[in-house]
């Protein structure tokens, strides 16, 4: 079926110390907007799934921007790049980014399997690789769905693309238009999505899990930060934040793997063990594939 081309935004900023980016908009320190969104009675329904809009957010303050995520090793490394992970279809269906530094310079390494995701998206990642673009958010859903997130080579200007045939369009042209850098978009299957703004600001669809909505409701109004959340295949779900982790409808291996407390783990022989650290992120393919990642190590599916 055809798909409407993508719809893109763009916004100025202006660099900070430390090669850090911030809104030429907002000062140092000012109060983050969030956003309150999951009610269906004050808006009118937009998409395919009645999806509810709220047409006058509600704001909440927050005084300090969410930390750096710790960086992630490989299996077998005690230190290495970030890792992002989507898993399509099956465990071979992948989009990966790393961060990676040798200690004096830092770059983006991205691959993804060919015909494993949306080709507007790999059209588009392949665009910013050649205009040196960094990814800062992307994702995909089993729908065709995608989203990105990136900010040019000088740090002045940042700009999201996403599938204009989303649910949620109209929402997302209102939030890439402040003056806020970080925006997240989970999408699940069933037309399951999640919008995530700032620390703590989302909307999303009605039939998200109820165990999900109440965790970011709660978070919400503790003024906490959330960290990542996946909708996964089924309707299960993997919330990392500042109060820990949660998880739903998962099971077998990889809720065993999520479950695991305290393991240590030692880069090569004779290297000293180290923790393998807390959950920060779980990929799960429509087939069962999974891998899981923490802070210094992962696991994956056979």
């Amino acid at each position: 079926a055809h798909r409407p081309p993508a719809h893109s935004t763009t916004s100025s900023q202006t660099p900070t110390a430390l090669g850090l980016t911030r809104s030429s908009l907002t000062p140092a320190h000012s109060p983050t907007m969030v956003f309150d969104l999951w009610t269906d009675d004050k808006a009118p329904n937009n998409g395919a799934h009645g999806d509810p809009f709220l047409a006058s957010p509600k704001p909440r303050a927050q005084q300090d921007r969410p930390p750096a995520p710790p960086s992630l090793g490989r299996q077998g490394s005690c230190a290495g790049p970030m890792v992002k992970l989507l898993l399509g279809r099956t465990g071979a269906d992948f989009l990966l980014l790393l961060e990676e530094t040798d200690g004096a310079a830092h770059w983006q390494t991205r691959s993804w399997s060919e015909g494993g995701v949306p080709a507007a998206l790999a059209a588009k990642l392949e665009k910013m690789r050649t205009k040196n673009h960094h990814v800062n958010e992307v994702s995909f859903g089993a729908a065709g769905e995608w989203f990105v997130h990136g900010v040019d080579a000088g740090g002045t200007s940042t700009f999201s693309w996403w599938d204009s045939a989303f649910a949620a369009s109209r929402q997302l042209r209102k939030w890439t238009a402040l003056p806020e850098s970080r925006l997240h978009v989970a999408f699940g299957d069933e037309g399951r999505w999640l919008i995530l703004q700032g620390h703590n600001g989302f909307c999303g669809a009605e039939h998200v899990a109820a165990g999900l909505q109440k965790r970011i409701r709660k978070l919400h109004d503790a003024k906490g930060t959330i960290g990542v959340v996946r909708l996964l295949p089924g309707g299960a779900y993997f919330i990392a934040d500042s109060q820990g982790s949660q998880w739903a409808g998962l099971g077998g291996e990889v809720a065993a793997e999520l479950a695991r407390r305290g393991d240590k783990v030692c880069s090569a022989p004779g290297e000293p063990s180290i923790a393998a650290g807390e959950v920060l992120d779980v990929a799960v393919g429509a087939d069962g594939s999974w891998v899981v990642l923490r802070e210094h190590w992962f696991r994956a599916s056979a």
